[in-house]
């Protein structure tokens, strides 16, 4: 019985058991079937999700790459990132992400790994290099995904070109605005891109007009190599200052200075240029440094008044004795006394001569380069300072050791090269107020001559030996101007020489000034006199000097010109009418009429008989230049400057006669 009972028990355990299984069971499978459903829905939202990111990857307006998170290859990139670089699929997805950065991209691998360790980063700014090698301003946002099962980076591109050209033009706008210099910006051929108002005003150009203009069309001429050098040292990325002269719209030209340096506009490579006008200060310049020449000129006026002297004294006291010894019959002595007369004449011209030219007398006049003898032309400066270093009643305070040059031949403008040996000249004496030895020697190499000015003085201390060629820098206080080395300097260089200076404080100083020597300098021969056989030129001189006529006629009476002259010129134009001359010389000063006047005359008068005008010939003691204009106006045909020589005066009226076709 009991074994009965214990067996029921078991089979309602069993029971109970299986009843709570098949519970279980039911519960299970209604959580599978939930598990099932939420799985199915999650494998769709995945596959949603891909498909949008696809999609977007895709189509974006804006490059998007993926890349390996240890070799930063490129593992996929969108159509755009391949438009945008110019590069093909497979060409991009063989590159690493450096090959598409622009050289010298710096923090590629640090951004990277921030990428990695925080999960995205904004990289602010990149440049990238596309396949035509033009670079473009691009901002880039990093970011993580799982890509094929692994972690890779996403990067986003967006091209900022437009946006910084814009910022760009703002900045350069904002420039423009508040400046008032005229400012360019060109391209490498001297293209005007951008110009500010202040250009357009200075220049007389409308904006529009201006920006189809380059640098060569303002320029003045002679100027192209300054800009070509300057453009090679700006592309060089130098930045610098130069001078040049540029001319307005309506023919004007004024001096500026530029300052020049190369920028980026509009994402290509161009200059900006500010230039500045230097017409003022240009005035002010030449003033001061007429200014200090005349002062100069006055420190050495005793010297001049002696060397005159001397002359005049050298003249009458020949005069005398050329008189003397005619009357004795001594004619040939009497050539010699003549001869010294002749001699001394021609020394005081040349006083003259270079004495106007150290003044600038002839400032409208361009100076020819023309070859000369340096070594008598520092002789002459040597000279012409004399008061400045030989103290007559101290002639021990200075002494001066010239070593001379023989027969060396420079070519460059003479005038200017004699300014600059006299202010460097009395710059040394300057150097010592208490005396001291000036020596002046020189070096001659195959090409060039080394002159050397050397003073015993106080030296030049080493921070000011770089600024001395500045214009208006000065050791000396208020009593110098500061322009005669940078006067001189310039002079120089402008002469295609170099000018240097060594010194050691408290002992010397030395300039060195450097020229080129005339190259296969051949002496011309006088031109030969060509005397008309046909008949006597007639020759009419007009001129109030009497003693000049006089002179004149007793040369002239022994060649071939018969010379006629009138001491009015009121007596010259009926004097014309009646002699008929074959050349007519009259001065340009005189009491009853001036020369321009007689030429208007003359000229008037062979009209009026319709017959050829004969050459009419201006002079004049005034060694400036005469208005262009007005001589053709007054029909004149030539001027000559005295004093000249009768035979130089013979030779032109030879030669001017020769080649009238009247004659």
């Amino acid at each position: 019985m009991h074994r009965e009972k214990t067996l029921l028990n078991r089979i309602q355990e069993l029971e109970e058991l299986l009843d709570l299984s098949e519970r279980k069971s039911d519960i299970l499978t209604n959580l599978l079937k939930e598990a099932s459903a939420e799985f199915q829905q999650a494998l769709e939202k995945v596959t949603i999700s891909e498909s949008n990111f696809r999609a977007v990857f895709e189509n974006a307006p804006e490059a998007i790459y993926i890349l390996c998170t240890d070799t930063r290859k490129i593992l996929d990139c969108n159509p755009f990132t391949m438009e945008w670089l110019g590069y093909s699929r497979d060409e991009l997805l063989s590159m690493r992400v450096d090959d598409i950065l622009a050289a010298g991209s710096e923090g590629v691998e640090y951004n990277a790994g921030r990428t990695i360790e925080h999960g995205m980063v904004k990289i602010s700014e990149r440049q990238f290099q596309k396949k035509d090698g033009a670079l473009v301003d691009a901002e880039v946002t990093g970011t993580l995904i799982e890509y094929e099962g692994k972690r890779r980076m996403v990067v986003l591109v967006r091209d900022i070109t437009e946006r910084k050209t814009l910022e760009e033009l703002s900045r350069y706008k904002e420039l423009f605005d508040n400046v008032s210099d005229p400012v360019f910006i060109n391209d490498s051929k001297g293209r005007f891109l951008e110009v500010n108002d202040v250009a357009c005003d200075f220049f007389g150009y409308p904006r529009i007009e201006l920006l189809h203009k380059a640098i060569k069309h303002l320029i003045a001429p002679g100027q192209n190599q300054v800009v070509s050098e300057m453009g090679a040292k700006i592309r060089n990325g130098e930045a610098v200052t130069f001078q040049l002269e540029m001319i307005t719209q309506d023919k004007k030209t004024i001096p500026f200075e530029f300052h020049g340096r190369s920028i980026k506009f509009l994402g290509k490579p161009a200059v900006l240029s500010v230039a500045r006008d230097l017409s003022v200060r240009k005035k002010m310049e030449e003033a001061l440094v007429k200014n200090e020449r005349l002062s100069a000129l006055g420190e050495m006026a005793s010297g001049v008044a002696h060397n005159y002297n001397n002359l005049l004294q050298m003249i009458i006291a020949s005069g005398e004795a050329a008189l003397a010894k005619m009357e004795a019959g001594r004619i040939r002595e009497a050539r010699d006394s003549v001869k010294l007369i002749l001699e001394a004449g021609r020394r005081g011209a040349d006083t003259v001569r270079r004495i106007k030219d150290f003044t600038n007398v002839r400032s409208g006049q361009i100076a020819q380069k023309v070859p000369f003898d340096i070594g008598e032309l520092l002789q002459e400066a040597v000279e012409l300072t004399k008061p400045l270093w030989k103290d007559p009643q101290n002639s021990g305070k200075y002494i001066m050791l010239l070593d001379k040059p023989v027969g060396c031949m420079v070519n460059a403008k003479a005038s200017e090269i004699y300014e600059a040996l006299i202010n460097l000249i009395k710059n040394a004496i300057e150097a010592m107020p208490d005396g001291g030895r000036l020596r002046i020697f020189n070096r001659i190499t195959d090409s060039h001559i080394h002159l050397y000015i050397q003073d015993t003085g106080c030296g030049i201390a080493e921070k000011n030996l770089e600024r001395i060629f500045e214009p208006f820098f000065t050791t000396k206080g208020a009593k110098s101007s500061g322009l005669g080395l940078p006067s001189s300097y310039g002079i120089i260089k402008r002469n295609q020489g170099e000018m240097t200076v060594e010194s050691s404080p408290g002992k010397s100083t030395c300039f060195c000034v450097t020229l080129p020597l005339a190259d296969g300098l051949v002496k011309q021969p006088k031109p030969e006199i060509i005397p008309v056989k046909t008949k006597k030129i007639r020759f009419l001189l007009i001129d109030d000097e009497i003693n000049i006529l006089k002179a004149m006629e007793m040369f002239f009476e022994d060649t071939e010109i018969d010379l006629i002259v009138a001491d009015k010129a009121s007596e010259g134009i009926k004097t014309l009418k009646k002699t008929k001359p074959d050349v007519i010389l009259c001065d340009l000063g005189m009491d009853d009429m001036n020369g321009w006047e007689v030429g208007k005359i003359v000229k008037e008068y062979y009209a009026k008989m319709g017959t050829e005008k004969v050459p009419f010939i201006l002079y004049t003691g005034l060694d400036i230049p005469l208005d262009s204009q007005k001589l053709i106006e007054s029909g004149v045909d030539k001027v000559v400057t005295k004093p000249i020589s009768c035979e130089q005066l013979e030779r032109i009226v030879q030669e001017i006669v020769s080649c009238s076709p009247s004659f």
